[in-house]
């Protein structure tokens, strides 16, 4: 219900954090080319990865998973050894949604490097810093399998449709 044009702005504020926090933690961002709007985005991630001392290796950061469930994700980043996903928010609010969406970003890293993620969060980067919101909920991943067989059902359905045309 959001009007198409400040979605997009949206969009591409986001898709810029994420380069930014992206170039940061593999030590290649050259921080004059740093949008200024984006700079307190940037300062929250910083904080936020001194605060937690989380090391990210780079194959670790925005790398694209698939699963043999059908689905696939880029979960933006987690730390091996402490078993930590995190997913970076730069919007006004955390989406209730984003239990869901960190719900299958454990499965791809689960199924797909056998890393057992044993914690979820989702970190808000904010004017004033950073927020986290921590995702424990066990139902999540049911909640997320529910939802893909649902879309599938959806796409058979929307097919015979076509086909009874």
């Amino acid at each position: 219900m959001v009007r198409q044009d400040i979605m997009a702005r949206a969009q591409n504020f986001g898709h810029v954090v994420h380069k930014i926090t992206e170039l940061w933690d593999l030590g290649t961002l050259n921080i004059d080319s740093v949008d200024p709007a984006a700079v307190l985005c940037f300062e929250g991630w910083k904080k936020f990865r001194k605060d937690f001392d989380l090391s990210f290796k780079p194959e670790e950061i925005e790398h694209r998973l698939t699963s043999k469930l059908g689905f696939s994700g880029t979960p933006d980043r987690w730390h091996t050894e402490k078993g930590i996903l995190v997913d970076i928010k730069s919007s006004s609010s955390m989406l209730p949604a984003v239990a869901i969406q960190t719900a299958a970003y454990q499965i791809l890293i689960e199924e797909n490097t056998g890393i057992k993620i044993k914690k979820r969060i989702g970190v808000q980067l904010t004017e004033k810093g950073y927020k986290i919101e921590p995702y424990d909920d066990r139902a999540d991943r049911a909640v997320f399998l529910s939802c893909l067989n649902v879309y599938r059902w959806k796409q058979r359905h929307n097919m015979l449709d076509k086909r009874q045309q």
